[in-house]
């Protein structure tokens, strides 16, 4: 008899054991899922609206006024290139002219951030309203091919695993294209040697004529002054001689 009142006070001391660790596990659990929920419907801290001035509401008026400018630097005596900058509010009307799904993707903003184009949407992740972000690199090929290349997806705050990231947004490195912008008749008539993303203000893109040679170094030799608009708004003046880029 006490042989089985032991063994049965045993196993009662092994239920209830097991049932701890079981509540354990799920409140830790629901800890996990409570915390995830909060940076995935969270607002992420981007720095600010999409600065710079607006040159126009489609890619071919951008390109004319973005033509403009590099027309009044090319007519300065000795002016072997010139640099025009694309505002992250120009890169914003970029971004949602080749917007695949706009039903899906709202609200479509670009800004410059630290060496990449961030490109955020709101979107749902099923009944979750979210902000979507893809981090874009650029990748300037010879011929003068820019490249968006997708380096992370996040949506709030947390950052998507690899493996993921189509589910989450199947848009990938399409979320932004320059093609629209380049390919026109305004600016394609330029031969396009560099591209710098700039943080917090846009993109600059250096151009040369069409009968001058290639040079891949100008944007960073030739920055433009911190105040010159994008186009012919506002004349850019002639650059002094290269500076150090560094």
């Amino acid at each position: 008899m006490t042989r089985g009142l032991i063994a049965r006070r045993a196993g009662e001391r092994g239920l209830f054991r097991g049932c701890c660790a079981g509540l354990v596990a799920l409140i830790v659990l629901l800890a996990v899922l409570v915390v995830l929920l909060v940076r995935l419907t969270a607002r992420p801290d981007l720095g600010g609206t999409p600065a710079g001035p607006d040159d126009g509401g489609s890619p071919l008026e951008i390109a004319a006024t973005l033509a403009g400018g590099v027309a009044i630097q090319l007519a300065q005596p000795d002016a072997t290139g010139a640099v025009v900058v694309v505002s992250e509010q120009d890169l914003s009307t970029l971004a949602a002219a080749v917007n695949p799904d706009p039903g899906s993707f709202t609200d479509v903003q670009v800004r410059a951030r630290a060496g990449q184009l961030w490109v955020t949407a709101d979107s749902r992740l099923g009944p979750l309203g979210v902000v979507a972000t893809a981090r874009l690199s650029l990748s300037f090929e010879p011929g003068g091919t820019i490249t968006p290349d997708l380096e992370e997806i996040d949506v709030g705050d947390q950052a998507i695993p690899g493996f993921l990231r189509s589910a989450v947004d199947p848009r990938g490195s399409a979320a932004f294209s320059l093609a629209p912008l380049l390919s026109g008749s305004e600016l394609s008539q330029y031969g396009l040697e560099c591209v710098v993303v700039v943080p917090y203000r846009g993109l600059e893109l250096g151009f040369h004529a069409p009968s001058a040679s290639s040079s891949p170094g100008y944007c960073a030799a030739h920055p433009p002054p911190p105040a010159a608009v994008t186009g012919a708004t506002a004349p850019v003046p002639a650059p002094a001689g290269p500076v150090s880029a560094g």
